[in-house]
């Protein structure tokens, strides 16, 4: 997939941010049949955004614990998490994404306590796999992603985003329990470490 594509992704994404009827559209209270917590971020729909941005994903603890500082509540439907609340460092609701599934597609919103847009993801799927995904924030920052797959596993991501070198090739190796260990790129024949799994 060139840049260019991602691109057009990109610019896609950012006219459903900038349409009201989309982002009015997210069922605020969708039907769920499970409820789970962390103790921060666990979930995101764009596969290893949260290891991209450094961060290892944190452990679910399936009862709700007695303090909700910086805590994050999940909502689950059929397997599938279809809405996360955000609580901030005092305890008290900071925001809420909700997940939607169109077809082949899933697209979150998510919004603070007082309803303004935070972010706008897509993810585009095929055969069930990821294969390109955007994320929009309210201030237009975007990261695109198209995904290769080899076993089961993410390969190599491509990047396009707003504060990085379009067409960035990111590699991702996996340890024995198929948990990402380590993303990396070349840049002047040398690997540039982005996570590594402690």
């Amino acid at each position: 997939m060139s840049t260019s594509e991602l691109e057009s992704l990109k610019n896609e994404v950012v006219a459903m941010l900038n349409d009201i009827s989309v982002c009015n559209s997210f069922e605020s209270d969708p039907v769920h049949d499970r409820i789970f917590f962390s103790k921060g971020p666990c979930f995101t729909i764009l596969p290893l955004e949260l290891e991209m941005s450094g961060v290892t994903p944190s452990k679910i603890i399936d009862k709700e614990p007695a303090n909700k500082k910086n805590l994050f509540k999940h909502y689950a439907s059929d397997g599938a998490v279809d809405k996360i609340e955000s609580y901030d460092s005092g305890g008290f609701l900071y925001a809420a994404e909700i997940v939607n599934k169109i077809d082949d597609r899933f697209i979150s919103l998510r919004k603070n306590k007082h309803n303004e847009v935070l972010s706008l993801k897509v993810v585009d799927l095929d055969c069930g796999r990821v294969v390109r995904g955007c994320r929009v924030d309210g201030d237009f920052e975007y990261w695109a992603y198209h995904y290769e797959w080899k076993d089961n596993l993410i390969d190599t991501i491509v990047s396009f985003a707003s504060n990085s070198v379009a067409g960035t090739v990111i590699q991702a190796e996996f340890n024995s329990l198929n948990k990402v260990s380590r993303l990396f790129f070349v840049a002047n024949g040398k690997e540039v470490n982005i996570y590594i799994r402690k």
